[in-house]
């Protein structure tokens, strides 16, 4: 069975789609939001970041020995480095650190 075919692996595919389309309509009322909803914002937005790390794990964990993950896994790399990563562990990383400084810029004030 490839990568991509697993039960687990289609789950958490799902899982990240889900947390992707709730965090895509609490950020359409972004503007109107109390500070504890955006506390709650960021916190669900490094929920997806850790989600998607963890994909990313496994996906290079079955890229040596599954085609399709070795192949999915270039592409994400390749497009990690068109934003000047070397891959996508580090982009996420870069972004829970910019969710972190907006997080203590909105509530330091």
């Amino acid at each position: 069975m490839s990568f991509f075919q697993s039960e687990q692996v289609q789950g958490n595919l799902q899982d990240i789609f889900n947390t992707y389309q709730q965090l895509s309509y609490m950020t359409s009322r972004l503007p109107g939001m109390n500070k504890e909803e955006k506390k709650d914002h960021i916190e669900k937005c490094k929920t997806l970041i850790e989600k998607q790390r963890n994909f990313y794990t496994r996906l290079c964990l079955a890229s040596s020995t599954d085609e399709e993950a070795a192949e999915m896994k270039t592409r994400i790399d390749a497009l990690s480095h068109a934003f000047g990563y070397s891959h996508l562990a580090e982009c996420l990383e870069a972004m829970v650190r910019t969710l972190e400084q907006a997080a203590k810029k909105e509530f330091d004030t």
